[in-house]
């Protein structure tokens, strides 16, 4: 409640003393011909009658002007309440309806496809002739690399098309990383210049077994 009072108050004081003021100015606009419209005022301003027949004149408009202005002001304050109220409880159900979309809109990505990708790799990379096995290493380091940016997935693909241990490369590596990114179930990137996907060392350092 105080956070909707306090910012009503505030808000409503400059309203109220506008109106307040504009009531004065309007009082002495309109109180003037009314006066003088009076026979009474013919006997001019030093005439005490006429001057008290003005005073009296003058608090009556000056009061039904107040009246005004405060109702006018209690109509402005009550319905500057109702919106801010309406808009400070809706903030949260927003807030709340877009991480739920935002949960609604993430999609798990499929298991990397390890039958499409061995093809890709040696005999001895996976393990064939006393050779260590390093192709569950592999897989494990690129479901890491895949949750992070494109563009690192993109320099894991950059490191087997130059390593020693790929078997079956393709033409060019626009085609290997369009084949590798489907593979992953990664969006595939507009750019697929080589020389952007320089690998880091942290990406050197994750695939230290590809040099």
């Amino acid at each position: 409640m105080r956070r909707i009072f306090g910012p009503a108050v505030e808000k409503a004081m400059p309203v109220m003393l506008k109106v307040a003021f504009g009531s004065i100015g309007v009082l002495f606009v309109s109180a003037l011909p009314l006066i003088y419209s009076d026979k009474r005022f013919g006997d001019g301003w030093g005439h005490a009658e006429a001057m008290a027949f003005m005073f009296q004149r003058a608090t009556v408009i000056l009061m039904w002007l107040v009246l005004v202005a405060l109702v006018v002001t209690v109509i402005w304050f009550v319905a500057y309440m109702v919106i801010n109220s309406r808009t400070q409880n809706r903030k949260p159900q927003l807030e709340s309806q877009q991480v739920i979309q935002s949960i609604a809109d993430y999609k798990e990505p499929n298991p990397i496809d390890e039958e499409k990708l061995k093809p890709y790799f040696k005999a001895s990379f996976k393990g064939m002739g006393q050779n260590i096995n390093h192709f569950p290493d592999l897989i494990r380091e690129l479901e890491h690399i895949r949750k992070g940016s494109a563009t690192d997935v993109g320099r894991a693909a950059y490191m087997i098309y130059n390593s020693s241990h790929m078997t079956k490369k393709p033409q060019t590596f626009a085609r290997w990383m369009r084949a590798f990114f489907e593979i992953l179930d990664v969006p595939v990137p507009k750019d697929m210049s080589q020389n952007k996907y320089e690998p880091t060392k942290e990406i050197r350092d994750r695939l230290y077994f590809l040099k």
